[in-house]
């Protein structure tokens, strides 16, 4: 359990501390590549850490459409803000996109920590204020966005990222389609012509240049 150390949610902690704590206290499970790690709406009573891999979020409404809301890479805290919520229910189906480690870590456990430690108190509400940004860019661009501006943001957000202007992006056309709410060809043809016009360069298969 070495990586959870690494979490965002403990850093500035010192780790004896965390692993006296939290030693014998969490359970830890292994994922395959393609295995569901949870369900959409099940109940969320301990907060789930990538400790290794990635982990993939999808939404499905009712008529059984899926959108990918986001890849979630090790180390990172899954919606942590849900947790604390009076219906605490996790609001996406996780599956595992590679091989990965999940840390459960029960919210009494979380609770006594915060309570012992302001830093990760500090850190939580971060993390919380960090995903109701993120979550309102993308109900924006969703909801008034044009296909290229949704596409110029995915890119811009890919650079950041990376830190580089030639990256690999980790979705297909189809989950790019499904995120933004249009259909693929619409989707591809956005993408030629931000080629054409020089915004984006195909260096390969799903890795490009943005300018």
């Amino acid at each position: 359990m070495e990586e959870i150390y690494q979490c965002p949610l403990f850093l500035g902690v010192d780790k004896r501390t965390l692993a006296s704590v939290m030693d014998g206290k969490c359970r830890v499970r292994d994922f395959s590549r393609g295995e569901t790690v949870a369900l959409q709406d099940q109940p969320y009573k301990s907060l789930f850490v990538v400790e290794k891999g990635i982990l993939r979020a999808e939404m499905t409404n009712r008529e059984g459409v899926k959108a990918v809301i986001e890849d979630i890479n090790a180390p990172r805290a899954v919606a942590p803000s849900f947790l604390f919520a009076s219906k605490n229910i996790l609001p996406v189906t996780l599956t595992a996109l590679t091989d990965s480690t999940v840390v459960y870590l029960p919210k009494n456990v979380l609770l006594w920590l915060m309570k012992k430690n302001a830093r990760i108190l500090e850190n939580l509400l971060n993390s919380i204020s960090d995903r109701c940004h993120f979550l309102s860019e993308r109900v924006r661009l969703l909801q008034f966005g044009t296909i290229k501006s949704k596409l110029q943001s995915y890119f811009m957000e890919q650079k950041h990222n990376s830190g580089s202007a030639v990256f690999t992006i980790p979705n297909t056309q189809q989950e790019l389609a499904d995120m933004f709410g249009v259909t693929r060809p619409a989707l591809a043809r956005a993408i030629k012509q931000m080629e054409q016009a020089g915004t984006i360069i195909r260096k390969g298969h799903r890795t490009y240049e943005f300018h």
